[in-house]
């Protein structure tokens, strides 16, 4: 896998340089005095090729020349992260069906900025963790748990009989700031396209909904996702 892009590859050498195996820089690329001083500072070898290379490994040239070939992410049991939000009383982020690469990084991002327990991706009906999913997260992936489960509606069920408060932001439900919210919780979130499901629905305490006042009525579901995860996470350090 790769992450490419100054400013990602500096971010992921900041939280996670054991991650790196190695690192390609173009030829005649400047870079900044901090990205610098990080690659002097890890052990990973990092060459120098022709910008032509770089193309060809990522696929296109908005790499602005420097990538660096990460290890595969290691994934923790749902079970673990379930055992986790219970015992810090914390908040769960559940992706359904997220479809766009980009959108799940940024929110793996803004759960792990917010102090989000762990990521829970459903196993068929989403988007893999792609290259883009690792780059848009700006290595924020590897620093919380991810956890994989093949069916949503029964994992939901699972950590419901548990005590975990099933919420699920949705347009519909009650304003996001009005809503009372109890802890541990998890967060479901859909695609704009299909929301979250009627049954997914059915197992929630409750639906949240974010008050817009605009002509465009829903948001990109990576920036809902942030507005509601700071949200709640404010209201948990207020108790």
């Amino acid at each position: 896998m790769y992450v490419y892009g100054k400013n990602q590859v500096t971010e992921l050498l900041r939280s996670s340089p054991q991650k790196v195996e190695k690192i390609f820089i173009a030829r005649k690329t400047h870079l900044p005095s901090e990205l610098l001083k990080l690659l002097e500072s890890i052990n990973s070898p990092f060459i120098h090729v022709e910008k032509e290379k770089l193309d060809r490994l990522v696929g296109n040239d908005r790499h602005q020349g420097i990538i660096a070939v990460i290890r595969e992410i290691e994934f923790v049991a749902p079970v673990d992260l379930v055992r986790f939000t219970l015992e810090k009383r914390g908040v769960l982020l559940v992706s359904h069906h997220i479809k766009d690469p980009q959108n799940l990084g940024n929110m793996i991002r803004s759960a792990e900025a917010l102090g989000v327990t762990g990521v829970i991706i459903p196993a068929m009906k989403a988007t893999g963790f792609t290259d883009t999913v690792t780059k848009s997260s700006s290595g924020a992936i590897f620093n919380i748990g991810m956890g994989v489960v093949k069916n949503i509606n029964n994992f939901l069920r699972e950590i419901k009989a548990q005590g975990i408060w099933i919420y699920v932001l949705e347009r519909g439900g009650r304003c996001l700031y009005e809503a009372v919210y109890n802890f541990p919780m998890a967060l479901i979130a859909g695609a704009e396209d299909e929301g979250v499901g009627e049954s997914v629905k059915k197992i929630a305490d409750e639906i949240v909904s974010i008050p817009m006042v605009g002509k465009v009525n829903s948001l990109n579901v990576a920036s809902s996702t942030a507005i509601a995860l700071s949200w709640i996470m404010h209201v948990k350090e207020e108790r």
